[in-house]
């Protein structure tokens, strides 16, 4: 509008794409706003608004466009693959809980991946048909790619590879090396001069400064994402790190991120395209994920969702499988090829689509789903969980008025569902009304103070005002300062003279081998403390012998109980971590207070002023637990039979 055409460069990816769709369906929405009287604020205006439905209506075109791109490669998929593939494929893509994540939210890489695919699948059919419609075609697709985002380049040494084997594939007929090489290297140009055109003519920063945009491109967006990582934490099979994950980082997403359907028919997939007709274009298809992968490892910064490209291309192969394992095992009366497959295809829905909107909950149900994926990966990803948080505190009375508090990033996606102002945790703490804090900033947090240092210390053994869970694990949390510490589970218990526990909280039943359980105890001085003792939790087994001991001064040896205020309600909290070897089974949770002097514990009464055996005092039952339970793992296991059952069993009764 102002012919600041330098100004269209934000960052190292173009996003000119997401730039003029979104921007010009939230312009629209503003005018129509606007004309009907109710004076809202600009688009670019964010500062004290919640604006979810401007993200949403930003959502909307480059929703449209990712619907219409798989309608589209439903053409070019028959075209390559034959019909049912073709369709197996599409409605793959439509109900991958991945790719369907990535589209709901204002950002480039659905869109990216969608064009990257549309312009790889043209060049598949250009090797097949050698029409330069389909090279142009794909051409122009690549060049919108790149004005997406820099990674798309990788299409460049891929329409090299796809130019290569069908010149090696021309050398079969024809004795000359030249013949087939010059129009190769022709259309080779032919796709670059297109897509660099595009390129320029699209991006007005290209008009005003060309060089150093693709100066800042380049470095911004390929030699630093190669040699620097991310400055933020990262968590990865247990482990939190600052800088590469590694290489099995991604080789993770892809297990997790598939579903029970993709990941075991993409490897039948691929033993189907080795015997099947097309062999060329599965071939190259299967480059496609493969090289795409290797670039993206070789980078240092890693997020999950670049590998949407490969998820699409698994999908395809997945797609491939389903139709060939389908035909050499269903029968033409009882069970017709295609309603098999419409019947394998429906169970993914059904298992997908209930999810809505909160699709980046769902995880590889093969591989034990969310409980087993946050110990590989950080859950919430995309902030599930954080809008009903932000909900639910913009329904309290005089919500604009609030001031409400999140971890570091948290407060971008908080803001949008939320009138009130949204800070920093770090720099407001316990002064903010209210506290919301999300799963992913609190796994990636525990050693990063900007994220992790009041949750760590206080909050994350409180019991929250408010909480969202998906598949029994919390993925939010919201929690109200000034309320204090509610205590869930009362008790009345004397301990010595003074002292009496006065209740307890336990975040969770079930634990599995290695997790921790959070546990605080509230005690209470009901006169003063002469010694300080120590607080021995148990993990007692059936027989009643002690499984696990943790001891320790109160409040992690910060308070101890010669120093308490009498009348004061401490509030202590524990981490109680699970040994690894614990058998799977019901334990029960108890305390003691013991005399460091004598190692003797402090006679433990209970409410009607009986004692209480051993001095232990009972707390609750605990139930150690796998991390996939045991039903889960044999219907995975029938599952996983059942398709090898037939793909083999064809092949058995022909050796009869």
């Amino acid at each position: 509008m102002e012919g600041d055409w330098a100004g269209t460069l934000f960052s190292e990816h173009p996003g000119v794409t997401v730039m003029w769709l979104s921007g010009s369906a939230l312009w629209g929405w503003y005018g129509l706003q606007s004309l009907l009287g109710l004076h809202p604020p600009t688009p670019l205006e964010t500062e004290g608004y919640a604006f979810a439905d401007r993200v949403a209506v930003g959502v909307v075109p480059l929703a449209a466009l990712v619907s219409l791109g798989i309608v589209w490669g439903w053409f070019l998929l028959r075209r390559l693959f034959g019909t049912r593939v073709a369709w197996t494929a599409t409605v793959l893509w439509a109900v991958d809980p991945f790719h369907l994540t990535n589209s709901k939210v204002l950002h480039l890489d659905a869109t990216l991946s969608i064009l990257m695919m549309l312009s790889a699948l043209w060049m598949l059919i250009y090797v097949r048909e050698h029409t330069v419609k389909s090279l142009v075609v794909s051409a122009v697709l690549g060049g919108l790619a790149l004005l997406t985002k820099i990674a798309a380049l990788f299409l460049v040494p891929f329409l090299g590879l796809c130019l290569l084997t069908d010149w090696l594939s021309s050398l079969r007929s024809s004795p000359s090396l030249l013949q087939g090489l010059r129009p190769a290297l022709s259309h080779f140009l032919l796709w670059l001069l297109i897509a660099v055109v595009l390129y320029v003519l699209l991006w007005p920063v290209m008009w005003a400064q060309p060089r150093a945009t693709v100066e800042q491109v380049v470095q911004q967006g390929i030699v630093r994402k190669i040699s620097r990582a991310h400055s933020l934490p990262r968590f990865h099979r247990g482990r939190l790190m600052i800088g590469d994950p590694g290489s099995l980082y991604y080789l993770d997403t892809l297990l997790f991120r598939t579903t029970f359907l993709t990941l075991p028919y993409f490897f039948v997939g691929i033993a189907a395209a080795v015997r099947g007709r097309e062999k060329r274009s599965w071939f190259l298809l299967g480059a496609f994920a493969v090289f795409y992968f290797i670039q993206m490892t070789l980078a240092s910064r890693k997020e999950s969702r670049y590998m949407l490209p490969v998820l699409l291309a698994i999908d395809v192969f997945s797609a491939g499988g389903i139709v060939w394992w389908v035909q050499r095992v269903s029968g033409r009366r009882l069970l017709r090829p295609a309603y098999l497959i419409g019947l394998l295809v429906l169970a993914q829905a059904i298992v997908v689509l209930p999810r809505f909107p909160y699709y980046g909950t769902h995880y590889n149900s093969l591989l034990g789903g969310a409980r087993a994926a946050q110990r590989v990966l950080p859950l919430g990803y995309f902030g599930e969980g954080l809008d009903l948080a932000g909900r639910y505190v913009d329904s309290q009375p005089r919500a604009e008025e609030l001031t409400v508090a999140t971890q570091f990033l948290a407060n971008e996606i908080l803001a949008q569902y939320v009138r009130a102002p949204v800070y920093d945790v770090s720099n407001v703490g316990e002064e903010a009304d209210f506290l919301i804090f999300g799963v992913q900033f609190t796994t990636r947090g525990r050693d990063f103070p900007r994220w992790g240092a009041l949750w760590e210390r206080i909050y994350k053994f409180r019991e929250p005002e408010f909480v969202v869970s998906f598949d029994g694990i919390p993925y939010a949390w919201v929690h109200r300062p000034d309320a204090g510490p509610a205590i869930p589970h009362r008790l009345d218990v004397r301990l010595g003279d003074s002292i009496r526990l006065v209740g307890y909280r336990l975040a969770q039943n079930e634990v599995a081998p290695g997790e921790p359980l959070l546990l605080t105890l509230y005690w209470r001085a009901e006169a003063p403390v002469e010694g300080s003792y120590t607080v021995s939790v148990h993990l007692l087994g059936a027989d009643g012998g002690v499984v696990y001991e943790q001891a320790s001064m109160p409040v992690r040896g910060t308070r101890p109980t010669d120093d308490w205020s009498v009348g004061e309600t401490v509030e202590d909290p524990y981490e109680v971590l699970i040994p690894a070897d614990v058998p799977f089974g019901d334990y029960r949770l108890a305390v003691t207070m013991l005399d460091p002097n004598t190692s003797q514990p402090l006679p433990a009464y209970a409410a009607e002023g009986h004692r209480l055996v051993d001095e232990q005092v009972p707390l609750t039952a605990v139930r150690v637990v796998p991390v996939v339970p045991r039903w889960q793992e044999a219907l995975s296991a029938l599952w996983m039979t059942v398709i090898l059952v037939g793909v083999i069993a064809p092949w058995l009764r022909r050796q009869k």
